[in-house]
Formats: C-alpha cells, structure tokens, sequence
C-alpha cells in the first residue's frame, strides 16, 4: 500500500490533539515480516532487502520472540545514525547506491544502517490503520520491545506532547525537522489529510544569485571564497513568492548574458536560501527564504556560510574568530568553534547535571591558563544561576568555547547524588612515548570485565594515556563499593605484570612504569569528558575508541580537532550504546568482590 505522507509546513500546530516526533534524515522504509520472509521496500516499493542485510538478518533473528505478531508490517525511516536524532542522508546514498554484495556486507558491519519505526500497519495479519495513531504507536512499541539482542537494529520513534523542546533538541543534533501528527489520526495512503505536517529546521545561508536556466527556472547561487573569487554553491528554485519570482526572472531575463540555457549576471543579487546543508557544490533540499536587497556580494562569503550552517544559538555573539588557540597546529577559534558545535550531542549527555571545572586560555594554549569552578559574575542570563559551574545545553557550551574555555572535566555523579554513575580508570603512561604500556593494560582489563559480564568503554585522555569507563544504573553503587573495585583490578594488574605496572603515585618511584590512577576515581575528582580538547599543542581530543582500535597501530595524534568530525562521520561515536550499557548492565561480579 502507499504510504502516508507529511505536508510540508513552516509552522508546526498546537493544541492537545497534536503529538511530535523526530523527522529522521533517511529513506522512508516499510518492513513486512511474515513466517516465510522478511522483505524491506521503499515508500516508492521498491526492494531494499539486498542494500540493507543487518535489518533482514536482525528480523529473522528475532523472529522467536516476536512470533504472535507475525505477519506484520512496519513504516518507519531507514537511516544511518549520525547522532541520537540525526541520520547520515550521505552515507545512506552510497549504501543505496552500492551493487557488491561483499561491499555491502563490509559496510553494514562497519557503519550499521537503522530502521527508525514510527508506525505500525499490520500486526498478527490484521491491518491496522483505521486503529487512532497513539493506539497504533503503543501496540508498535511494544512489538519494538519485545525484540532481543544488542545493538537493535530496529528503533522505535517515541512522541512528545512539547513541540518546542523536541525542535530545541533536533537543533543541539542538527537533525531534518520535527512531524506534527493528530493524536486520533487514522492512516490514510498519500497526502489526502490533515492530520501529519513536517516542520523542517533550517538553516539559513546569504548567497549571491550568478544565473538562471530558462529551461528549468533553477537560480545558480554563488559565495565569494577566501581570496575573493565566487565559487558555485548549489541552485535553487522552489519557495519564492510568485510575484517576487516573476521580478527576478524578468531582471535576468533585461540584463543577463546568454550563455547556453543560462542567463549570467555579474555577483549582486543576493538572496537568503534555507536548506539542509551543502556539500559538492550542490544545496540539500534548497528553498528560498527571501531576497536580500540590503546584502552586499561580497559579505556572501563561503566562511560565513559555514557559521550559518552550523547553527550556533543566537543568543552567543562569536567574537575574534580568526584568533589562533593552537599555534603550532595553526587552529583558530573559528576551528575550534566549529568543532565543539560537531562534536555537542556527543559532550553534552556527560556534562549535564554535573558540577562542571573548566580550563581557560582566553589567549590561547601557548599562553596563561586558568581553572575554573564557579560561575563567572558576567555570565549572561542563559548560564545557570547556580554558585557551581554548569553545562546543561548548546549556548552554554558554546559561550564557554567562545571565552576560551579548552578542557571540560566532570565527576562521576550528578548534582544531588552521592552515587557514581561510572566508574573509571585512568591508564597513564610514563611518557608520550609509552602509549603501548596503556593499550596493553586496557586490553587485560577488557579480558576480565568480558568475563564479569560488564561493558566497558575505553577513549583517549588525549594528553598521553587512556581511560577506561564502566557505565553503572543510577544509585546502585557506592563510592566506596566502586572505589574497592577499581582498586582490586589495579593491584591484580600489577600482581600480574609488577614490571609493567604500578599503583605508586610518587612520579620518582614508578621507574618508567604505567601508573594505573585508581584514586582519581572518586567523589570530588574529575576526568575530562569525551571529545573535549586537550591543551597540547597538536590539537588533540579525548577521543571515545572501538576496542578493536586499541592496538599496537594507535597514535594519539591521530584523533585531533582536525580529524574527529570526519572520524565520527565515517564511523560513528563509540560510546553511542553508552546509555543503553548502563541501564542493562549487571553488577553481580562487583558485588560478589567488595
């Protein structure tokens, strides 16, 4: 059957009959599972069984437990993750496109696709779209839940009844946009209701419109580049008032030069485009915002473009972009900037709620640096009134980057808890030199902690050494439970390789060995939290690893303000699970020991 589909929307509804969800950046999907098949097909129908193998591979496996719903049939959007509300359209297009099976194959284990189910059409053979959708959506939910085996490769699209903080959330992971839907709605094939709406989030770019095709009324937009030469961005055509359109052609048409199907004007008529991103010259889902009479060409550069697209909150005035932080890796503000508004989603989850401490080189790493704990008395209103410092959100992070705030230490509990929410040690070499000392020690614990059935996360300090962590359920340990564990595993580490390792914390007596840090595990103390740079020269970020990465090959240099939010693009974050760890994780062995 065809599938229902949201009408585009500037605004979304309000009322109590409206619910939201998440409009996830992929391919619209329907997954059919009978006793015989599993079959994934496009909104279009066409066959996507073969592209997408961990989904087929994932159903059937499920099958056992899922067995009274069968047959049944799910629409859902196929993507793959980019953060926790963000899918990746750009990797999904070259899986889409892929014909090896050995290529697929070898891409579905690396980089996992994810059907995200918002809706169920079929359960145990009967259909069910006369069914009210929040009656629908429970019955899919509980489906979902039903499934077994870690990592899901199937989702479920919960709703929220607040528009404003779901939209303020898909901003912070620069996902596509929210879907308003009627509570009561029934499913309807196509584009005859009222009853869904999808709002897109934006952004917003200032471009110089070059020409315009007279077979297809597409407008050619243009930025000015770093040495000043305008470069092609992308066209556009759609969202342009009719009266305003017609202005527009009829002055390229007066005063533009011929040139094959295009009529070129020299760069002045600037307009404000909305899409979802750029990219290889080319705009993603383009729509004219309005013209821009006022712009200057040449203040459509392709540096502002790449602040606009980004998204900083409004409410933070970046200053001094071109100020250089890392001399020797030649890294500026606006650099640096940027990649703390990539990497947000990922910080943020290990920030909030934590009584922050924060290191600040308002000059730059070469230069003086402070700590700081406390909430500066010139903080605008938006930072927590609060006598400790704290992160709760984007404008807050961003502001503090803005001042010059390079590392973000959190402890291991929330405010107004006295329980760890992980345990962690930290793994730390007695030179730059000697990273392999910590590979070595963190895949001996990973052995043993694989054999207490607790999952373990494992990222770069990114100064010299390693961190592991333990995810742990809220208010289930002590501190002082915690401490005698971690404890434990460092003594066995040096009962086992004393000529490696060493609890000794005088720096003169460790004798070139790895200094497992036990005590910095503790209340009061602090660790610095994933992906926030480090003040070392090259530019380096404690980097969340895959276990298969921690091995001989690893180089700390290699996980930079450079290199991360391309790392993360292609491969994803590995402490993605890091949730879903803790809340499944079991305690029995730790509990056995202290």
């Amino acid at each position: 059957m065809q599938v229902m589909k949201p009408i585009y929307q500037d605004t979304y509804p309000v009322g109590k009959e409206w619910i939201y969800e998440v409009k996830y950046d992929g391919f619209r999907a329907v997954l059919n599972v009978t006793k015989d098949s599993v079959m994934l097909t496009s909104k279009n129908g066409i066959d996507l069984t073969t592209q997408f193998p961990e989904i087929i591979t994932y159903c059937e496996q499920q099958k056992h437990v899922v067995e009274p719903h069968i047959p049944f049939s799910i629409d859902g959007e196929l993507i793959v993750p980019k953060n926790a509300l963000s899918g990746d359209f750009g990797l999904l297009q070259t899986r889409g496109r892929m014909k090896s099976t050995d290529r697929i194959g070898m891409t579905a284990a690396a980089r996992p696709a994810v059907l995200m189910a918002f809706d169920l059409l079929i359960d145990a053979g009967k259909k069910q779209e006369k069914r009210r959708l929040t009656s629908r959506k429970q019955a899919l939910q509980e489906l979902i839940h039903s499934f077994e085996g870690h990592p899901a490769a199937i989702k479920y699209v919960d709703y929220h009844e607040e528009p404003g903080a779901l939209l303020e959330s898909v901003i912070l992971h620069q996902g596509e946009g929210i879907i308003a839907k009627r509570a009561s709605s029934t499913y309807k094939a196509g584009k005859q209701h009222h009853d869904w709406y999808k709002i897109k989030n934006w952004r917003t770019i200032t471009a110089v419109l070059t020409a315009y095709d007279k077979e297809n009324d597409y407008f050619h937009a243009q930025l000015a580049d770093e040495s000043g030469h305008f470069v092609p961005i992308g066209k556009c055509k759609h969202g342009m008032e009719e009266a305003e359109r017609n202005t527009l052609t009829a002055f390229f048409r007066e005063n533009g030069k011929s040139a094959d199907n295009l009529l070129i004007l020299p760069p002045a008529v600037c307009a404000k485009i909305n899409c979802l991103g750029q990219a290889d010259e080319e705009l993603r889902e383009p729509r004219f915002h309005r013209l821009s009479p006022s712009a200057a060409a040449d203040d459509c550069t392709t540096k502002q473009a790449v602040i606009d697209l980004a998204q900083f909150p409004e409410t933070v005035e970046l200053s001094k972009l071109d100020k250089l932080y890392w001399q020797k890796a030649q890294i500026d503000k606006l650099r640096y900037l940027l990649y703390i508004r990539t990497v947000a989603p990922f910080m943020l989850p290990h920030m909030i709620n934590r009584e922050m401490t924060i290191i600040r080189c308002p000059d730059g790493i070469e230069a003086d640096f402070f700590y700081q704990k406390h909430r500066p008395d010139y903080a605008p209103s938006f930072i927590p009134d609060t006598k400790a410092l704290q992160c709760p959100d984007l404008q807050t992070l961003i502001w503090f980057a803005n001042h010059g705030s390079i590392e973000f230490h959190a402890p291991f509990h929330q405010i107004g808890s006295d329980s760890p929410r992980e345990i962690a040690i930290d793994l730390d070499p007695p030179a730059d030199d000697a990273l392999p000392l910590a590979i070595k020690a963190a895949n001996l614990l990973k052995v043993w902690l694989d054999q207490m059935q607790l999952t373990a996360f494992i990222k770069t300090s990114g100064s010299k050494g390693l961190q592991l962590y333990i995810p742990l359920p809220d208010n289930q340990l002590s501190y002082e439970q915690a401490g005698t564990f971690t404890e434990a595993l460092a003594r066995l580490l040096v009962q086992q390789h004393p000529d490696l390792f060493t609890i000794e914390r005088m720096k003169k007596n460790r004798h070139e060995r790895l200094y497992i840090d036990y005590v910095q595990f503790g209340k009061g103390k602090t660790l610095p939290v994933p992906y926030t740079a480090r003040i070392r020269t090259s530019g380096t970020v404690s980097t969340p690893l895959f276990w298969e990465e921690v091995n001989t090959g690893l180089t700390m240099d290699d996980f930079t303000i450079y290199t991360v939010p391309e790392r993360i693009r292609q491969k994803g974050c590995p402490f993605a699970s890091y949730e879903e760890a803790r809340n499944s994780q079991k305690l029995d062995s730790i509990f056995h020991l202290v």
